[in-house]
């Protein structure tokens, strides 16, 4: 299989920690292992920037991908196109006719955000670009719903899930670490101040990523963390626009003790965080205009041995399983929440057992070469059916 992969959202080659968030790991692994892949051949354009929207980059880009994907597809030289993100996927509202004539399939992956950005002029292309792809490939079942609502044909849906690099952390992978005294050890080794306020018997949640209103971590400190044991601990790791808020809601609940900020965490300690945690946290709240596509931050917790709690809402509900690598609760449920949590922290037992569970679960489930593995089916079974509506 011949295939064109083109992507608008990879830092350079000699700045790779440059611009790294979920989407950019996911096209970045994902590529990875299409290369490696036995059936498959990959020829790619991509935009490489340090910066987060390059605006000045992306046009050009835009035609470079255009004029590849049409001589490509013109010239017999392709078997599929495949499209990273929804951004670069607009083209398909151009290459449609070279699609149509050469029985080339254009297939997409979306994550969530980059389907609903609320933008009156981006919605009008996101429902021409839907119609003419040959199949969709969202992260979730929640972003596939929000492609549907907006054009696709329910029949070119392929939810396919991000997937986990089992060597994510390399040589800062302290090992799997099912006790919480060794946990809090790994913890001191890495975060020396940190672990300095922390009691070996405190239970210790975390949370990592850019701390936008969505995530939930203020309403979580406002709400749910005045109902827990004063031996609860929120670690937060990431920054954004919502970070005043945050630390204005511990100050404002008397629980600024408890609620330790790190602000961006290097990528060779981010491991031993979620090895000398307890509990993820991912306590989503709904907002309109905003949603979460998956979350891959649960997942690299699970691979680190730390189970989740959290929000049963968009595609949070594909990555946790419970009594596996956590539990979800419905969002705003301030008692469920709390309920949860609570329970872990009178029964640490409970805690270290599921630490194993919740990397085996991941592995099982999100380890890249299945999810290659599903990505290379889809698009084999794309590619028959263009063959077969063209004859």
């Amino acid at each position: 299989m011949r295939l064109l992969f083109v992507s608008h959202c990879f830092p350079p080659q000699d700045a790779p920690m440059s611009k790294v968030g979920g989407m950019q790991r996911v096209g970045i692994d994902l590529l990875k292992q299409l290369e490696a892949h036995p059936d498959v051949e990959v020829e790619t354009v991509i935009l490489r920037s340090e910066r987060q929207n390059d605006y000045v980059g992306f046009l050009p880009f835009l035609y470079r991908a255009y004029t590849t994907a049409r001589s490509r597809m013109k010239q017999g030289q392709v078997d599929a196109v495949l499209f990273s993100a929804m951004p670069s996927a607009t083209l398909a509202f151009v290459l449609a006719e070279s699609s149509r004539k050469s029985r080339v399939p254009l297939l997409a992956i979306s994550h969530g955000h980059d389907v609903i950005a609320n933008s009156a002029a981006y919605q009008w292309l996101v429902a021409r670009v839907l119609a003419r792809l040959d199949a969709m490939l969202p992260v979730s079942r929640s972003t596939g719903q929000q492609c549907v609502q907006r054009g696709l044909p329910p029949d070119r849906l392929f939810v396919t899930p991000n997937g986990i690099n089992l060597d994510r952390f390399g040589k800062s992978f302290p090992g799997i670490v099912t006790q919480r005294t060794d946990r809090r050890t790994v913890l001191a080794n890495a975060f020396p101040e940190l672990s300095a306020k922390i009691e070996s018997t405190d239970l210790l949640l975390c949370s990592v990523g850019r701390q936008v209103k969505r995530k939930g971590h203020e309403w979580f400190i406002r709400n749910v963390m005045p109902q827990l044991a004063s031996n609860v601990h929120l670690v937060l790791g990431g920054t954004g626009p919502e970070s005043q808020a945050i630390s204005q809601a511990g100050l404002e609940t008397g629980l600024q003790s408890r609620i330790h900020s790190l602000g961006l965490v290097a990528e060779e300690k981010l491991a031993s965080l979620y090895s000398g945690g307890d509990l993820f946290i991912m306590p989503n709240i709904p907002i309109d205009g905003d949603m979460e596509g998956f979350g891959v931050v649960m997942l690299e917790a699970g691979l680190c041995g730390m189970p989740s709690v959290a929000s049963r809402i968009e595609g949070i509900q594909d990555v946790i399983t419970d009594g596996m690598n956590g539990y979800g609760v419905e969002a705003l449920d301030v008692d469920g929440f709390a309920e949860v949590i609570s329970g872990f922290a009178v029964a640490p037992d409970t805690l270290n057992k599921m630490s194993q569970t919740a990397r085996s679960h991941t592995i099982d489930r999100f380890a890249w070469p299945s999810v290659c593995g599903q990505v290379v089916a889809t698009l084999k079974t794309v590619i028959e059916r263009k063959k077969a509506c063209a004859d």
